[in-house]
């Protein structure tokens, strides 16, 4: 078993880390965890790329899931552990040294079953990284403090009980959602409480093209939608969505701010990129909304 250091029994711990098409990135993620002060007791990376590609050292597990998506992924990997809490993260992930210790304290309290801490979004020369590093989509004040529903926390800095996780059946297999979806559902059927330690102790590696940034807000907006619309039944609104000639017109005033922004400097470049890819969360919004009513959307 493993122990504190004062001798005492800790729970024993794993990490469970997805990859497809970001092998690059590994190494990063593989080395702040190998340089935690509380080592973790597995690390299981799970190659979701359709064909196997991973080949890594005997200290990490590696299990293939064949493409079938992260949140399937996460399942299969946290079903090779024999673990008490499961740390998720990703390829981007870079766990601060204390990150397992003080996460792993908190579930000291029994009626603790998901705890988070802050994950700071690190910035980068391209027009990517550094609208990212404008948006930080990853602070607790956007899934802790401020939320829309109940508190949920992101997969890239996410640990959770075991026994809680078995309870609900894991993730659900969707594209982009399936956090606040399972942190939801852990919430309501065990009535363990969602805990976090408010420092950072998470840095993530942003996107460095312009396009993947633009089509990841689209895929927010899309599973937001679905997240709306499964929780709707527990008293989550289904919001509709503007209308797409209000969203055509603050697409070009996002469109034509941020050309006016590219001879003021790349503060005010990445200040307004961050207007267009909340322009693609609208629109990806939209989409689901008008594919869940059969294709048809009134103009209001």
């Amino acid at each position: 078993m493993p122990t504190r250091e004062d001798g005492t029994p800790r729970l024993r711990t794993a990490a469970v880390l997805p990859v497809r098409g970001h092998a690059a990135l590994l190494d990063g993620a593989l080395a702040a965890l190998a340089a935690q002060t509380t080592p973790v007791d597995e690390v299981v990376v799970v190659d979701d790329s359709p064909t196997p590609v991973l080949r890594l050292d005997g200290a990490v597990r590696v299990v293939h899931s064949g493409g079938a998506g992260p949140y399937a992924a996460r399942n299969l990997g946290v079903a090779a552990t024999g673990a008490d809490v499961v740390l998720f993260l990703d390829a981007r992930s870079r766990p601060r040294p204390d990150w397992v210790r003080r996460t792993l304290e908190r579930f000291d309290d029994e009626q603790v079953g998901i705890v988070g801490s802050d994950t700071v979004v690190l910035g980068g020369t391209s027009l990517a990284e550094r609208a990212s590093e404008v948006q930080q989509f990853s602070r607790l004040d956007k899934y802790v403090a401020k939320p829309f529903f109940l508190p949920y926390l992101p997969t890239c800095n996410l640990a959770v009980r075991r026994t809680d996780f078995d309870a609900v059946e894991g993730f659900s297999t969707v594209r982009s959602g399936g956090d606040a979806d399972l942190c939801w559902r852990l919430q309501v059927a065990t009535g363990h409480r969602l805990d976090v330690v408010p420092d950072v102790l998470m840095e993530w590696v942003p996107r460095d093209e312009a396009r993947q940034l633009l089509e990841q807000n689209y895929r927010y907006g899309k599973s937001h939608h679905a997240l709306r619309c499964d929780w709707s039944r527990r008293g989550l609104d289904v919001v509709p969505p503007l209308p797409a000639w209000r969203l055509a017109a603050r697409t070009g005033k996002a469109l034509l701010r941020f050309g006016v922004a590219l001879p003021r400097g790349r503060g005010a470049q990445a200040e307004r990129f961050v207007a267009l890819a909340g322009a693609c969360f609208d629109w990806g919004y939209w989409n689901a909304h008008r594919r869940s009513r059969g294709g048809s959307l009134s103009a209001r």
